[in-house]
């Protein structure tokens, strides 16, 4: 009987629990608090390279449409390309908000290929008097820092507009030598 008291005495704690459950609760404890530091570290170092996909920065482009018209006189009754740009990194958005579109256009693929997850675009071309609706599910509701229109008209000039809008519709109207974004209501 004293053995089973002595052996009782040596597995318990002035507290009622036993010495073994404690050291494997404490060693339990200790290692999901190392793994938490290392998720902690790891999610810090690698939030400069997290892909913008996971990232939470920027507005979420949620467009229900987005109507373009183009005028009789478009160009000087000439195709017009467009590119919708989307700028997913701060540091591109300064770039491309300086290009104009003569320069996006000649550019672009060498941009978006130096740079695949800053930069994402769609393209269009648009001859006189032509009206077309796109859906906003065609542009997979990215996060943004920006958007862009640019349009690739003949004469000089910037023929970029930022778009400040996310969600709702918006109407593209090229003309002659110009064009606007606006929103719909």
């Amino acid at each position: 009987m004293t053995n089973g008291t002595n052996c009782r005495h040596a597995s318990t704690r002035a507290d009622g629990a036993p010495v073994r459950v404690r050291a494997v609760m404490t060693d339990i404890a200790r290692k999901l608090a190392a793994w938490c530091l290392t998720a902690c570290i790891a999610a810090a170092l690698a939030g400069c390279a997290m892909p913008s996909v996971l990232s939470f920065k920027g507005d979420k482009v949620k467009w229900d449409a987005l109507t373009f018209s183009a005028s009789d006189d478009l160009n000087n009754n000439s195709p017009v390309a467009v590119d919708i740009v989307f700028v997913t990194d701060e540091a591109m958005l300064a770039r491309i908000a300086e290009l104009p579109a003569s320069k996006w256009f000649a550019g672009r693929a060498d941009l978006v290929s130096t740079f695949p997850k800053s930069l994402r675009y769609r393209s269009w071309e648009f001859v006189p008097g032509t009206h077309l609706t796109v859906s906003g599910d065609t542009f997979d509701r990215p996060r943004v820092a920006a958007a862009f229109i640019f349009a690739n008209y003949a004469g000089p000039g910037a023929y970029r507009v930022r778009i400040e809008q996310f969600s709702g519709r918006l109407a593209v109207q090229l003309d002659d030598n110009t064009f606007s974004v606006s929103a719909v209501k």
